[in-house]
C-alpha cells in the first residue's frame, strides 16, 4: 500500500519460527529486519533503491538506527510495516518506521540514518546527490521527543572479545548491521541481562569490520539502569559502535 504521493510505504509481515527467541516472542533483530526490507522496498519503489544505486556505484549503509518496542508479537502473527524518510543532512538520509499489528495495536516504532557510500572511493556522498524526495509530502518523526543520548560507558567495565566470522559478513564485505544486534543480544546472556527482553535499542556505527578482524565489547550500567555497550577493534583500539540498551525490568 502506498499513499501521500508514495511518501508512505506499507508491507505485512508474518513473525515466523527463524524470527523468534526462546519464548516464542520475536526478537529485536526481527524487528530491525522487518524495518529495513521495508525501508529498501520503498526506496526501489521511489527509485532510490539498491539496484539502481548501485548503477552510479552507490551503496546504502546504515550509520545509525534506533528502536523502542511496546509488544513483542509473538509466533504466526501478522505485521504491518510502516515507512517514511523525514529529512536528510549533509551526507545522512534519515528514515522512521511504525510497526502495528493487523487490529492496529503500536508493537514498535523505529528510525534509522544512512548514508550513500562511493564505492570507489570509499566516501560517504552528499545525500542531495542522489536522494531527492519531495520532501513537502513527508510526514511527521515517528518519536515526538529526543532519543537517549549515547554515552562511552564509563570504567569499570565488564568486557568479552568476539571475531567476526565469515557469516557475519554481508555482500558490502563488511559485518552486516543486524549482525551488531545479535551480538549485543549474546553479550547480555553472557553477563546475564538477558532475564528481560531488549525494549529500546539505540545504536551508532562508527567504522566497519571484517572477517577474522578481533572485537573487544564492554559495557557498564548508566545511572538509570540503561545497558551502555560499546564494540572497539582490537587491533587499532578504534571505535566500531556504541549502543544504548534498556530492558524491560527498568520499568
Amino acid at each position: 500500500m502506498v499513499d501521500h504521493g508514495k511518501m508512505i510505504f506499507e508491507m505485512a509481515r508474518k513473525v515466523n519460527l527463524f524470527h523468534t527467541n526462546a519464548d516464542g516472542l520475536a526478537t529485536m533483530t526481527a524487528l530491525c529486519l522487518f524495518a529495513q526490507e521495508s525501508a529498501g522496498d520503498h526506496a526501489k519503489l521511489l527509485g532510490f533503491g539498491m539496484e539502481r544505486l548501485a548503477e552510479q556505484k552507490i551503496a546504502w549503509v546504515l550509520r545509525e538506527q534506533a528502536m523502542n518496542v511496546f509488544r513483542f508479537p509473538a509466533l504466526g502473527e501478522e505485521l504491518r510495516i510502516i515507512t517514511w524518510p523525514t529529512r536528510a543532512e549533509r551526507i545522512l538520509c534519515y528514515r522512521d518506521y511504525r510497526i502495528l499489528d493487523f487490529e492496529g495495536g503500536l508493537v514498535a516504532l523505529g528510525t534509522s540514518a544512512w548514508f550513500g557510500l562511493d564505492l570507489e572511493a570509499r566516501r560517504p556522498r552528499k545525500a542531495d546527490s542522489f536522494f531527492c524526495p519531495d520532501w513537502e509530502l513527508v510526514p511527521k518523526p515517528a518519536f515526538a521527543q529526543p532519543l537517549p543520548e549515547l554515552e562511552i560507558p564509563s570504567d569499570p567495565c565488564q568486557a568479552e572479545g568476539r571475531t567476526v566470522r565469515a557469516s557475519d559478513v554481508d555482500a558490502l564485505g563488511h559485518m552486516n548491521n543486524l549482525r551488531y544486534l545479535d551480538w549485543i543480544e549474546d553479550h547480555l546472556a553472557t553477563f546475564g541481562l538477558a532475564g528481560s527482553p531488549v525494549r529500546f535499542l539505540r545504536i551508532r556505527h562508527a567504522r566497519e569490520v571484517t572477517a577474522s578482524d578481533a572485537v573487544q565489547i564492554r559495557h557498564a550500567r548508566s545511572e538509570n539502569g540503561d545497558v551502555l555497550l560499546q564494540m572497539l577493534s582490537v587491533e587499532h583500539g578504534r571505535e566500531v559502535c556504541l549502543a544504548r540498551v534498556a530492558l524491560a525490568d527498568q520499568e
